[in-house]
């Protein structure tokens, strides 16, 4: 065996007891919260509140419903934990009800409002910001942000479950196949979703395609 070789089955065995570790020490806290801990679901609060409420932002585009739908989360999480059975890691559950519930969002807000990332107040975060060219040239910079402004409006044409799958393959990483667990339908189906996300994107973006 190469140290090449050797190096990889260290990294990987190492991963692997790290991950197994990180369970362990989740039943450990998951325990004591059914005990009576309230200190220590607070732990668990502070472990996943900053990954939770990122996907129902990237989800939604508005901060105040991200932070809704993460605390409404959390709530099912503190009702849910006396029957938990550990079959899955809690940020999967987690992940799980995020999206499901963003998703039903989506589809009450589509009757009230086509465009899911315009800002509603000033002084909300603009994913605008997040396209901008440090380097000093305006005409790039108009140009990133017309078509980071294109794209939302895009997103905000597509159904809540197209733009939930496209959300967590492009923006969470996942994939297929966890996107599949994580919504409980067929990885067909998500593949189908995602095509007509991608297609109907594409469709709409196509000058900026280049750039």
């Amino acid at each position: 065996m190469s140290s090449a070789e050797a190096a990889v089955i260290d990294r990987n065995f190492a991963g692997r007891y790290a991950r197994d570790m990180d369970k362990v020490q989740e039943r450990i806290l998951l325990e004591q919260i059914r005990s009576g801990d309230e200190a220590g679901f607070e732990i668990l609060v502070k472990q996943h509140a900053d990954r939770v409420t990122g996907l129902a932002w990237r989800l939604l585009g508005h901060r105040q419903e991200a932070e809704d739908i993460a605390q409404e989360a959390f709530l099912r999480l503190h009702r849910a934990l006396p029957e938990f059975r550990g079959d899955s890691r809690v940020s999967t559950w987690l992940y799980r009800t995020v999206t499901r519930l963003a998703i039903d969002f989506m589809r009450r807000e589509r009757l009230k409002r086509r465009l899911f990332f315009s800002r509603r107040d000033e002084d909300d975060f603009d994913p605008v910001d997040l396209a901008s060219d440090p380097r000093d040239n305006p005409e790039r910079d108009l140009n990133g942000k017309q078509a980071v402004r294109r794209l939302r409006q895009a997103l905000g044409r597509l159904s809540p479950r197209q733009r939930a799958i496209f959300t967590l393959r492009h923006y969470e990483g996942m994939s297929l196949r966890e996107i599949a667990e994580l919504l409980d339908i067929e990885e067909g189906t998500v593949k189908t979703h995602l095509h007509r996300a991608v297609t109907a994107l594409r469709s709409e973006l196509t000058e900026f395609q280049e750039d």
